[in-house]
């Protein structure tokens, strides 16, 4: 009978985590799918010691997760397969330079932990993710209801999202203080907002792109500096205050709070309502920064364009590029139906593909 789990693994394992945790940093919930890669790894063995880790035992996984299948009955996809080699094989190059592993396990057969370069090329391949356009959050935002302090709550969090492309979870834990409504800027200080890695980050709105959007925020914040009351340490977005009916023997909801969401779940099941409210396809608040990068990539000059990286809290330009300006196929076909002929161009202020790789290669030996 299999041993449900070795000791000494579960003691290496816990350092590991440590070290991901407090050493490098990573997310739980990161840590928690690397913890699950190597459980399954050593399973794989027979809960072996890591340290007869070998060329065998590499393949063998490697074979066993191929054959592995999801819950719905279908194979791990390639991603999927990818993503748990290479948390295996981090861990696995991790323990090789530990004092007590240091020559025992067979460093070599790391290598084994790979997908094949198609396989692999394949993994990474995805389509450009859908999003809505400018004119369908202007529709949107003409329909969300704003008659009740909630129900203003709900558009102007959807429209802040449209105009700076403040990540969902950011958003929520803005506090009153953090947004400057005459200098339309918003501080995103990592010391108690929740921004991707922890960066400080300073966000214009871009007004430009929809200024229906920043008239609906400035009116938001407008409300809660006057009828509402709420001071500079209160939350940008409260949640709603639930009570207890005596009458209907439920909980309800009876306006507004002076505390945060707790996470950005309430934000995304806004978002789908709004969204299905006028019969369009749930479109995710991170969507909406690729609406923004779509509309700079085609507007703006290459100097604005850096400034819209910056305000998304991108360190490159290039970042921007590759990851949220990519064009769906609708739009690469019209945008190839459109070109006009050579010498019909001005190309005054449009960044080149030779401009685009020399400034990435500066922000590169910058950084």
């Amino acid at each position: 009978m299999m041993p449900e789990y070795n000791p000494e693994n579960e003691v290496i394992k816990k350092r590991y985590e440590e070290g991901l945790l407090h050493g490098r940093q990573r997310d739980p919930k990161t840590v928690r799918a690397v913890w699950d890669a190597i459980t399954l790894f050593e399973k794989s063995t027979g809960c072996a010691d890591f340290w007869t880790f070998n060329a065998d035992q590499a393949k063998a996984f490697k074979a066993q997760l191929e054959k592995q299948t999801n819950r719905a009955g279908a194979p791990l996809s390639l991603s999927t397969l990818r993503s748990t080699l290479a948390a295996v094989r981090e861990f696995f190059q991790w323990l090789a330079m530990e004092k007590a592993y240091m020559g025992k396990i067979d460093a070599g057969a790391v290598a084994y932990l790979h997908l094949s370069k198609n396989a692999n090329r394949a993994a990474r391949a995805s389509r450009a993710r859908p999003c809505p356009s400018l004119s369908d959050l202007e529709r949107v935002l003409t329909a969300m209801p704003h008659a009740t302090d909630m129900e203003q709550r709900d558009r102007a969090v959807v429209a802040f999202i449209a105009v700076t492309g403040v990540r969902d979870d950011a958003a929520v834990s803005l506090k009153r203080r953090h947004v400057d409504a005459g200098a339309r800027t918003v501080w995103q200080d990592p010391k108690c907002v929740r921004t991707k890695g922890r960066k400080g980050i300073v966000t214009r709105f871009v007004s430009q792109a929809l200024p229906m959007a920043e008239g609906i925020v400035l009116d938001w914040l407008a409300h809660l500096d006057g009828p509402l009351g709420f001071g500079p340490n209160d939350p940008l977005f409260p949640k709603t205050r639930v009570e207890a009916s005596a009458e209907t023997l439920s909980f309800e909801a009876r306006g507004l709070s002076r505390e945060h969401w707790a996470n950005a779940a309430p934000v995304r099941e806004i978002f789908k309502q709004a969204f299905a409210a006028v019969g369009l396809p749930y479109a995710n608040p991170h969507s909406l920064r690729n609406t923004l990068c779509k509309w700079g990539a085609k507007h703006l000059t290459q100097y604005e364009f850096k400034a819209l990286s910056q305000n998304l809290g991108h360190e490159h330009a290039m970042t921007t590029y590759n990851s949220y300006a990519r064009l769906s196929e609708d739009e690469q076909i019209e945008a190839l139906a459109g070109v006009r002929p050579a010498g019909e161009h001005d190309l005054s202020g449009v960044p080149s593909w030779a401009m685009l790789e020399e400034m990435h290669r500066r922000e590169k030996n910058r950084a």
